[in-house]
């Protein structure tokens, strides 16, 4: 017998690219890097549907074995010459393809061209448009088009293996192998090794060159998220003249349930803490430049606390999985979506996926597949496509054996048909949206009707493991080195169309000045670090809300890493983690611990009551409780301590004192176990001197209501105006403008949408609007600045939760403008410094000024301390004019 194994030479490194369509490259080919997508590496090309020719030599020694040419992705169509003879063609980015050349193949120097085209943005009569097929999310950040892995030529002896399927199977102790043989009446043998070691073997029976058994393994150890142990499985297949080929496959035995309203891995409850990864890379790559480098983000990951990678709607590279095997790291893996329905589209995307477990389903990391998500490319109220949707689960579920399947990874307003997880995602902003964010995931953890079809056709049976499986928060990157030679990124431009046009980074260096924020925060750096600290306290905020809800058994963190515009990832597009990611590693490990003082703001001298929860483990192994203890700090030092309960969800209440002297704190809980931090939750605390009576700051108060708002903060009011005095009002009407045009002060409250009562209508016009945008999935950020009248109102320039009640619904545009300048104290800005718009400012108006806040300095009053201090500040601000 003559073992053939199997030899490659690897095409990956430098090719030649020419471009096929409107040449914009004097005609010269240009070098491009294989794999990777040459639209990420030619400038000016990152959303390209052009066509193109890649070209490229190597040298052969022909053998006796036949050689093969092997594809492992090209996005989308390619059509394959070598030596000037077509030798195959393949459409569909996601899967691999093999092509005999034994019979072109030479001896000496050969010539490779591959025509890679991708398909047009709209439908033609030739081919439909891109949106129609699985694309993923390359309607997002830019085609991935080209030869995006690896290329090898590959010897295989005449009777060898063409395909193989394996999949192991815990309950039973066994593994299926499927195989199908180039050519009929081999004989084939399986072995099962652990390391070294042969623990099983069988042979498997033919049927015309496919083959099928299931091989028994002996006292087989357990694949989980600390013990990830693999099996290898060898295929022998053996000719009757004496040649043999060997293909192998690694495997791990695992169970995954979704059952009793939990999720559980080999028997064990597991409470699922997942990020989501859009598998991006620097330079907009679908791939990284090494598998080092890869290795090593998925490590930085787990080290964050994550038990799962959530890899969004795309087929990754096929040593994603490998990684997440060796490691122990679970993987919820999707079918690429399409956005606009055909029937003939949706059926070939549900066959892929099929093709797809098929082929990946040996690794045993895989626990949950995705078929749609968030209903791109469905119309849910069409009963055709819902029904087709459940019947893709039923279809799916019948070739997923040992894993979970998703019908449609809901949000509002789209729903689930049948489904073995009831997932759903929300995003709010915080602070803006923090007391609706409570309110929408207790909702949510009580199983709420919103999440499967209203229509009275959905397979629910109220036993699904509930899991918010998207949340999160923007934090611009410093973004400085992706910038070429001082260009911008070239991507800068593709979120225009995104969340009301926020997403847009075009100009982003002169909008920062332009905007003023130079002067508010100092450096672009120094803006980064708040908006960086602000994701922390969000993130956490939402994660720990998360898991203080028992019946909530998983999540999803959106994302791992920025891709492009899309800035809410842990780490930059460059993999630096933003500078709050490795503490939110303490509120995403095995025990969790939630910090939630019933107020943010406080004034000094007084106590301030919270709640403290802990969280137990459930991780997938057998239970292990230790308990801790919990501690609180107040800026570092220990003010308390109390007992943990480790075994089950545990709040305890108790008061703390609040410090004597104003300022921002930092109000932590830390739970310890044997001597280690293992869980922390933290607040930032404003806390201000309580409000006395100063009558030497009197206003004029338009009406009584004023008035007596006025008196609550501390301040005196006059009955009669005069020509030096800060009249307070809510509308800015002719006897305001009056008081201001002889050289008075006005403070205009501004509460409702005509407040400016027409005064800013000519010219460029100054407007009371709504705020820009959603301010939840892109939130909204909000600034003070803390220099002149307000340096002594305490906190961050971003305004964080002490803050909430004071963001008003409303805000000034137009003020300031090209011809009316403002002295601006405060303002807001959306994702890349878009929607920005004033919140407080004073405009000279003839010989006096005005002072314009829509802050609600009013409604606040008598929910937060802070809030008579900044209005305190604000007036004095009206009073500098």
């Amino acid at each position: 017998m003559s073992l053939h194994p199997r030899e490659r030479l690897s095409l990956d490194g430098r090719w030649e690219l020419e471009l096929l369509d409107g040449d914009d490259t004097d005609g010269r080919p240009q070098d491009v890097i294989v794999p990777g997508a040459w639209t990420a590496q030619i400038a000016g090309h990152g959303d390209s549907h052009e066509s193109v020719r890649y070209r490229r030599t190597f040298d052969w020694t022909p053998g006796t074995a036949g050689v093969h040419l092997v594809f492992n992705g090209v996005n989308h169509s390619a059509e394959v010459r070598l030596n000037g003879t077509v030798v195959g063609t393949h459409v569909g980015a996601w899967e691999a393809f093999s092509l005999d050349v034994s019979d072109v193949v030479i001896a000496g120097t050969n010539s490779l061209d591959v025509i890679v085209a991708y398909p047009p943005r709209t439908d033609t009569d030739a081919e439909p448009g891109y949106l129609e097929i699985p694309h993923g999310k390359q309607s997002w950040y830019g085609t991935s088009a080209g030869i995006w892995q690896s290329v090898f030529i590959e010897t295989r002896p005449l009777h060898h293996i063409a395909e193989i399927e394996v999949r192991a199977d815990a309950p039973t102790g066994t593994i299926d192998v499927r195989a199908i043989a180039s050519l009929p009446g081999a004989r084939a043998e399986v072995t099962v090794s652990h390391g070294d070691e042969v623990v099983a073997r069988a042979e498997l029976p033919e049927h015309d060159g496919r083959y099928n058994g299931t091989v028994v393994v002996p006292d087989v150890q357990l694949w989980g998220i600390d013990q990830p142990t693999l099996y290898t499985v060898t295929l022998r297949l053996e000719a009757a003249d004496g040649t043999a080929d060997v293909v192998s496959r690694s495997t791990g035995f695992r169970t995954i349930e979704a059952r009793d309203g939990a999720f559980f891995l080999n028997g064990h409850e597991l409470e699922v803490r997942a990020v989501l990864d859009q598998d991006y890379h620097p330079a907009s790559a679908p791939i990284p430049e090494s598998t080092e480098e890869w290795e090593e983000l998925l490590h930085e990951t787990r080290a964050l606390g994550f038990n799962m990678l959530r890899v969004h709607i795309k087929r990754p590279d096929p040593r994603y999985y490998e990684i997440a095997d060796r490691m122990g790291m679970l993987v919820w893996t999707e079918l690429p979506s399409w956005m606009v329905w055909t029937q003939s589209g949706a059926d070939e995307g549900l066959a892929m996926l099929e093709r797809f477990i098929a082929a990946d389903q040996h690794h045993p990391s895989i626990v949950m597949w995705t078929i749609i998500n968030e209903s791109w490319g469905l119309d849910m109220t069409s009963g055709r496509q819902r029904r087709w949707l459940a019947d893709a689960f039923h279809r799916i579920k019948a070739v997923a054996l040992g894993s979970l399947v998703v019908d449609n990874s809901a949000c509002f307003p789209n729903f689930h048909m049948v489904s073995d997880v009831d997932d759903y995602h929300v995003y709010r902003g915080i602070p803006e949206s923090r007391r609706e964010w409570d309110e929408k995931i207790e909702e949510f953890a009580a199983r709420p009707d919103w999440t499967y079809s209203g229509y009275g056709d959905a397979e629910r049976s109220g036993t699904e493991p509930l899991m918010l499986s998207e949340f999160g928060n923007w934090a611009l990157p410093v973004v400085r080195d992706q910038y070429t030679d001082g260009a911008e990124p070239w991507w800068f431009g593709l979120g225009a169309n995104w969340a009301y046009g926020a997403a847009e980074g075009t100009r982003l260096m002169e909008r920062f000045a332009e905007l003023g924020l130079d002067r508010v925060f100092g450096t672009w750096e120094d803006l980064v670090a708040q908006l960086h600290h602000a994701q922390l306290v969000a993130n956490r905020y939402q994660t720990t809300s998360i898991r203080m809800q028992p019946s909530i058994s998983g999540y999803v963190l959106t994302q791992l890493s920025d891709v492009q515009w899309e800035a809410n990832g842990l780490f930059d597009m460059n993999r630096t983690p933003k500078t709050g990611t490795a503490e939110f590693a303490l509120a995403n490990g095995d025990r969790a611990i939630a910090l939630r003082p019933d107020a943010y703001s406080a004034v000094t001298g007084d106590s301030l009551a919270l709640s403290i929860t802990t969280v137990p483990a459930r991780t997938g192994s057998a239970p292990a409780p230790v308990a801790g203890t919990v501690r609180v700090l107040l800026d570092g030092v220990e003010i308390s301590t109390i007992p943990d309960d480790a075994e089950r969800w545990s709040t305890a209440r108790m008061s703390v004192p609040v410090p004597s002297e104003p300022g921002q704190y930092e109000l932590a809980a830390e739970l310890v176990v044997n001597g280690e931090v293992v869980a922390r939750d933290a607040a930032d605390l404003v806390v201000v001197a309580p409000v006395g009576a100063d009558a030497g700051r009197a206003v004029v108060a338009a009406d009584s209501g004023i008035a007596d708002w006025a008196r609550s903060i501390g301040l005196g009011c006059d009955a009669e105006l005069e020509p030096d005095s800060l009249l307070v009002t809510t509308v800015f009407d002719a006897a305001a403008r009056a008081h201001a045009s002889d050289g008075g002060r006005v403070l205009v409250l501004v509460e409702e949408p005509d407040a400016l009562d027409g005064a800013f209508d000519l010219l460029t016009a100054g407007r009371v609007g709504p705020r820009s945008g959603d301010g939840d999935w892109v939130p909204r950020s909000e600034w003070l600045d803390r220099s002149g009248p307000f340096q002594n109102v305490p906190g961050s320039t971003l305004l964080g939760i002490a803050f909430e009640d004071l963001l008003g619904e409303h805000v000034l545009t137009g003020i300031p403008n090209a011809i009316r300048s403002a002295r601006v104290y405060s303002g807001i800005f959306s994702g890349w410094l878009r929607g920005a718009a004033t919140t407080t400012a004073t405009v000279r108006w003839s010989e006096g000024s005005v002072t314009l806040t829509t802050l609600r300095l009013r409604h606040a009053q008598a929910l937060s301390p802070v809030a008579a201090t900044l209005a305190r500040a604000v007036v004095d601000a009206a009073r500098l004019g």
